[in-house]
């Protein structure tokens, strides 16, 4: 009777355990269905939906950009694009390729692969773009028998173009094809294609590009277009008018052939510039669609540095033209004045050392006005160590130097401004003789052109405008500062400082009289030679410039403003290894003479 009982109890055990388990089975499988038709309804919807709809970008065209006449300056040379159907077989696509390339010769098959298969994707439904431009007039004679093929989709598109190919390339700069770091950046840039690498393309980029349009689209089994379901317009409000005058620049450009340097035309009134040259220039359209390996290796390999933009990249001694904004400050702290006249001989000794001035025999007695317009370097040497370079970096500083001036082009250099805080950073003491070659522009003190051209404005109209090249933006006025900096001691002198400018170009003894004589306008101005390498001690009689390495010669400067009475314009001109400042003057002469042509100068 017990065995009876416990092997009914055995079978009941099992009865139960099968029944759990069944149970088990049955609720695993009901979670699953529950997973698959609830909670995975949204993922397969998503999916179902990506199978059926898509997505046409609409890229806008990139904005116009014209000089203040209206002259077309970069435009959008007009084209078509070349895409393919994104499910292609292989087989198929190799059909295709040789399809587009029994039109086409000139086109690289392994580059179409390429594009292909970098976007090639079950879930892609948007053709593949495999060609990015043909040219129009080439387009034109094939179009008709590439649309009748179905795989093959020809859209209109464009490329941007530069119809003054070098002129004012360092300010307009170039657009290029977008690359990873770029779109993550700007995701406009994915669908353009484009974004702008340097100069004024680069700076204004996102005003340029405008933006994207989209539409959302239902399409059958054969990719064709069944309903819209979004639609947003692409924005292309977006032409940009900049400051530059081309004819003034094509003035500025024939006087730098076979020249290296920089020039600046800057209305001093509102800071806008209306020419601007860095030389040697490049032609921008190379750059459109990639540069070849040949032509970017000989721009690099170029010793004249054709691919560094001079007018806020070169970094330079001032020389003499810093001799306007120094002597404001020994007014101010060397317990001098305007009229105070000072021995000064052809040179100083300090230390054993000899610092010598331009003139071998010296310039007798000097004020203020006779050191600017015959550039008297002893004048500054002395009355520098009376100052304190302190004191002088201060007012410099104000003046704009050892900063940035504010203009709209990419990485502006900030120059350096010596001082001995500056120095004493970097572990060195500051010295006597460190004072005194700064006074006139040399040792460690380095500027550049647009750091030069803004100072000559301060010196003309006594307010220190923000050069820049954006006039409007669709029609938008640009704005731009205009700084208060000089106090009033340095305003009640200032006139000092003009008339010596104006004596350098005018009176007899100015260093620029000879070379400006060509001026149609009064004007005023300062010469301003950099030497490259400094002079031993043991020599006594220089050796010409001309005779010297072409690379040991003096950097050429020269800056000024128009007219004279009622300054208008400041014009700055740099001239790599020019000899003397006194070179650069028919360039001055001739940009001034511009201006009186076209109109500027009454």
């Amino acid at each position: 009777m017990r065995e009876c009982v416990g092997d009914m109890e055995k079978i009941s055990f099992r009865i139960r355990l099968i029944v759990i388990i069944f149970v088990l089975v049955w609720i695993v499988l009901l979670l699953r269905i529950f997973a698959i038709s609830i909670q995975s309804n949204q993922y397969y919807v998503q999916l179902a939906q990506k199978n059926i709809t898509r997505k046409d970008i609409d890229v806008p065209f990139r904005g116009l950009i014209k000089d203040r006449n209206g002259t077309l300056i970069a435009i959008n040379q007009l084209g078509f694009s070349i895409s393919f159907d994104p499910h292609l077989k292989n087989q198929q696509l190799k059909e295709q390729i040789e399809f587009v390339l029994k039109y086409f010769p000139d086109l690289n098959p392994e580059d179409i692969v390429k594009n292909y298969m970098r976007e090639r994707s079950s879930y892609n439904h948007t053709p593949i773009k495999v060609v990015k431009f043909i040219e129009y007039e080439k387009m034109q004679k094939e179009y008709a028998y590439l649309i009748q093929n179905p795989l093959i989709f020809v859209e209109p598109t464009s490329r941007r173009y530069y119809p003054f190919n070098s002129s004012a390339s360092h300010v307009i700069g170039y657009v290029g094809a977008s690359d990873e770091s770029d779109i993550a950046k700007n995701m406009v840039s994915k669908y353009t294609g484009i974004v702008g690498k340097t100069g004024i393309e680069r700076k204004y980029n996102g005003f340029l590009q405008g933006e994207i349009g989209e539409k959302v689209v239902t399409v059958d089994s054969h990719n064709r277009v069944v309903s819209v379901r979004y639609e947003k317009d692409s924005i292309s409000q977006n032409e940009l008018v900049i400051t530059l005058d081309m004819r003034l620049q094509k003035v500025a450009d024939e006087a730098f052939l076979g020249k290296n340097g920089a020039v600046i035309v800057m209305d001093i009134e509102s800071g806008e510039i209306l020419a601007a040259g860095s030389y040697p220039e490049y032609n921008l359209n190379d750059f459109v669609g990639g540069i070849s390996h040949a032509k970017w290796s000989a721009l690099q390999e170029d010793l004249s540095n054709p691919l560094l933009n001079k007018l806020v990249n070169g970094l330079y001694a001032p020389g003499s033209v810093i001799k306007m904004g120094m002597a404001l400050a020994l007014l101010e702290y060397a317990g001098i004045n305007e009229r105070t006249l000072i021995d000064t001989p052809g040179y100083i000794e300090l230390g054993g050392r000899k610092f010598r001035d331009w003139k071998a025999g010296g310039h007798g007695k000097s004020d203020v006005i006779k050191a600017i317009r015959e550039s008297v370097d002893v004048y500054f040497y002395k009355l520098s160590q009376q100052a304190g370079m302190t004191n002088i970096a201060g007012v410099l500083n104000e003046m704009g130097f050892g900063q940035k001036t504010g203009v709209d082009l990419p990485n502006e250099f900030v120059g350096i401004l010596p001082s001995p805080e500056w120095k004493m950073s970097k572990g060195q003491p500051w010295y006597l003789g460190d004072t005194v070659v700064t006074s006139i522009g040399q040792g460690s003190f380095l500027v550049t052109p647009m750091q030069i051209v803004r100072y000559t404005g301060l010196m003309a109209s006594g307010l220190l405008p923000t050069p820049h090249f954006a006039k409007s933006f669709e029609n938008i006025p640009s704005d731009f500062e205009i700084k208060d900096v000089l106090n009033e001691f340095q305003k009640s002198k200032i006139k000092f400082i003009q008339e010596g400018m104006y004596q350098a170009c005018n009176a007899q003894g100015g260093t620029a009289r000879k070379s400006t004589l060509d001026s149609l306008v009064p004007i005023a101005c300062k010469t301003g030679t950099a030497q490259v390498v400094s002079i031993p001690q043991n020599i006594k009689v220089r050796i010409k410039e001309s005779e010297l390495p072409y690379y040991h010669r003096s950097h050429a400067w020269m800056t000024g403003y128009a007219p004279y009475k009622n300054p208008k314009y400041a014009i700055t001109v740099f001239i790599e290894h020019g000899e003397s400042g006194g070179n650069a003057g028919p360039i001055l002469a001739k940009m001034v003479n511009a201006l009186k042509q076209y109109g500027y100068i009454k």
